[in-house]
């Protein structure tokens, strides 16, 4: 006899900049199986879920696709916007989870997909977090890679012609973009915190550090870190020249200023 073998898909996506989840509350027409200031769940039928977090994702497991796009189109039309240049293409990634009655009660983490015997809740809700905390790192990433590549054009430009030519508003405009930017990322990325679960469940508390370390959301978490870090030195030069500059030209005119007066001096004697 066969044992009995299920899968069930995960997908997230990011939908905004930032969601605000007790107005969202109002508008959905389902009670929702959990909310918090972090995260809303809603329940779809057995084994669907709909998990909607503050900072931008939702992650749909074991939904129908037809379903997807109507929640997705809601949350849209619902979303806080945010000064930063978003990417053209929203932040998606999937994830399997395979419910094998062979498994056994240790789950298994593999590369596409979650192993377990059974598919509680708990696990779901650590799956579908876990996913979504990655693809609103992918989000970010995407942002600090434009804002990196707006910072090595300014970079080039002073290292070809010795100066820079943007007006003190653009300089200011582009400082505001990453610094806004930099707020962001660190008012929404707390999300690399442990849920309150798996302090209470070794097994969960397993599954949750070998599923984060597959989806390496500490390392690319540091490595978002280390660029907002090269970022902010590379502002603080910018910033360092302009200021530079305006000094420059005010002591020439304060020399001209002088050398008028001298001038005059002279042709009145």
């Amino acid at each position: 006899m066969q044992n009995a073998r299920v899968l069930y898909r995960i997908k997230a996506v990011h939908v905004a900049e930032r969601l605000k989840l007790k107005e969202l509350r109002e508008i959905f027409s389902r009670t929702p199986l959990e909310i918090s200031n972090y995260e809303m769940v809603f329940q779809l039928g057995q084994h669907s879920y709909v998990f909607v977090y503050n900072y931008g994702s939702a992650v749909f497991f074991n939904v129908p696709d037809d379903i997807q796009e109507k929640e997705l189109a809601l949350l849209q039309s619902h979303r806080v916007q945010s000064d930063a240049v978003a990417p053209g293409t929203p932040a998606t990634d999937s994830f399997l989870m395979e419910v094998n009655e062979a498994q056994g009660s240790r789950a298994k983490v593999a590369f596409d997909r979650i192993v377990v015997q059974e598919a509680s809740y708990p696990l779901i809700k650590i799956a579908c977090m876990l996913l979504a905390e990655s693809t609103g790192l992918e989000y970010y990433e995407t942002l600090i890679e434009n804002l990196l590549d707006k910072t090595n054009a300014y970079s080039k430009k002073l290292h070809r012609q010795g100066r820079m030519l943007e007006s003190s508003e653009d300089l200011i405009k582009f400082i505001g973009l990453c610094l806004d930017t930099k707020q962001e990322i660190i008012a929404n990325l707390y999300i690399v915190d442990s849920p309150d679960e798996t302090w209470e469940n070794v097994e969960l508390d397993r599954v949750h550090q070998e599923l984060k370390t597959m989806l390496e959301v500490d390392t690319r978490y540091r490595a978002l870190e280390y660029k907002i870090k090269i970022i902010q030195e590379s502002i603080e030069v910018i910033v360092d020249l302009s200021k530079s500059r305006r000094e420059t030209l005010l002591e020439t005119i304060i020399i001209l200023l002088i050398t008028f007066e001298i001038i005059i001096s002279i042709v009145k004697h």
